[in-house]
C-alpha cells in the first residue's frame, strides 16, 4: 500500500457530519467510517486488517479508514492506535488485546459541535494529497550547496513561533537577514548551525506585513522566503481553537494522535510553519512513528520542498516495513 493510498483511503473522504465520519469508498458505495489508524509500530511484528464480512487479511497502513465490524490483528510486538469516531477517543491494540473489532458509535455518542467542527478542519487539510508522492533521489558529491530555507516558507506564522530553519552544512557559516518594506530589520552574521530564533529584544514585527528571510552562505546568492506574522486577534482565535481541540480529545487520545490533530488543524488554517514545528518536536521524541513522517512529508509538499517531502515519505514507507522484511 503506497503513501498516497494511505491518505486518500482515509482522509480524502473523511468528513464529519453529525458526529460521524462519512467514508465514501473508491467503488462509490457510501458507508459510515467508525475510526481510523493514526499510529503504527511494525518493526517487530505485523498489523493487519480484515474488512467486515471479508475473509482476506491485508496489511494496515497509517491513516487507514475503518468501518464498524472491521477487525485489526496484531502480532508479536507490533502496536496500532485507532482513533474512534463519535468522540470515543483512541484505543491501543497490541498482541494482548488482538484481535480488536471496531464497534459502531452509539446514537448521541459525540462531542460538542464546536469540537467536531475543529476536528473536521484538522482532517480536511490532508484531503489534497498529490496523485503520486516523489521518492528521494541519491545526491551526488560536489562543492558546498546553497542553503534551503525550510521554515517559515511563504506563509503566515503565529507571533510566538518566530523560529527560522534552513538546510545546510554544519561546516558553513551563515548570514541571516530579516527584511521588511523599509529595509533590513535585523541581520546576524557568522552563524553556525541551521536555526535562528528571532531575538526577544529585536524590533517587533508588524502583523500582516510581508517580511523576507534571507540566508547567505559562501559565494551563493541569497536564498529567500517570505512570511507574515498573524494579527493578534486571529492568533488568539487559533490558540483558543487548538485549546478546545485538545480539551475535547486530549484526555481520550494518545499523544501522537493529538499531535496529528493539532498539526492538521494548523495546516488547514494555512499555518504550515507552526504545524511543522509541532511535528518535528514530536518526531524528536518518537522518530519511529510513520504517521508523523507522512504528515511532515505532506507539509513539505505543500511548501514546495519536493526533496524533503520525498525523504519524509520514504521514511514512512521504511518504517512500515521495518528493519527486517515481514
Amino acid at each position: 500500500m503506497n503513501v498516497n493510498r494511505w491518505v486518500t483511503g482515509w482522509l480524502a473522504v473523511a468528513v464529519l457530519v453529525g458526529g460521524q465520519w462519512l467514508a465514501v469508498p473508491a467503488h462509490g458505495q457510501g458507508s459510515e467510517s467508525a475510526g481510523m489508524i493514526t499510529e503504527l509500530k511494525v518493526d517487530r511484528g505485523r498489523v493487519e486488517v480484515k474488512a467486515a464480512g471479508a475473509q482476506e487479511w491485508r496489511k494496515a497502513g497509517p491513516l487507514l479508514a475503518l468501518r464498524a465490524g472491521d477487525t485489526i490483528r496484531v502480532s508479536d510486538e507490533a502496536v496500532a492506535v485507532i482513533l474512534l469516531s463519535g468522540g470515543r477517543g483512541s484505543v491501543r491494540v497490541t498482541k494482548a488485546t488482538s484481535p480488536f473489532v471496531v464497534a459502531a458509535p452509539q446514537p448521541g455518542e459525540s462531542k460538542a459541535q464546536k469540537a467536531l467542527t475543529l476536528l473536521e478542519a484538522s482532517l480536511g487539510f490532508l484531503s489534497t494529497t498529490a496523485k503520486e508522492e516523489p521518492r528521494a533521489t541519491l545526491s551526488t558529491r560536489g562543492g558546498p550547496k546553497p542553503p534551503v530555507i525550510l521554515t517559515p516558507r511563504n506563509g503566515p506564522v503565529l507571533p510566538d513561533s518566530l523560529t527560522f530553519e534552513w538546510l545546510g552544512s554544519r561546516f558553513s557559516r551563515y548570514t541571516v537577514r530579516i527584511v521588511g518594506p523599509k529595509g533590513v530589520v535585523i541581520e546576524k552574521k557568522d552563524l553556525t548551525g541551521a536555526r535562528f530564533e528571532y531575538p526577544a529584544g529585536a524590533p517587533p514585527l508588524s502583523p500582516g506585513v510581508r517580511y523576507t528571510i534571507q540566508v547567505l552562505s559562501g559565494g551563493h546568492p541569497a536564498q529567500e522566503a517570505w512570511f507574515e506574522v498573524v494579527d493578534p486577534a486571529r492568533a488568539q482565535a487559533i490558540r483558543q481553537d487548538v485549546k478546545e481541540l485538545e480539551q475535547a480529545f486530549g484526555r481520550t487520545v494518545s499523544p501522537n494522535t493529538l499531535v496529528a490533530l493539532r498539526a492538521g488543524f494548523l495546516a488547514r488554517n494555512g499555518l504550515v510553519h507552526d504545524a511543522r514545528l509541532i511535528l518535528v518536536t514530536a518526531l524528536a521524541k518518537d522518530p519511529d512513528e510513520p504517521t508523523l513522517h507522512l504528515l511532515l512529508g505532506k507539509l513539505y509538499e505543500t511548501a514546495g520542498l519536493r526533496d524533503q517531502a520525498a525523504e519524509a515519505f520514504d521514511e514512512a514507507r521504511f518504517l512500515m516495513t521495518g528493519p527486517t522484511k515481514q
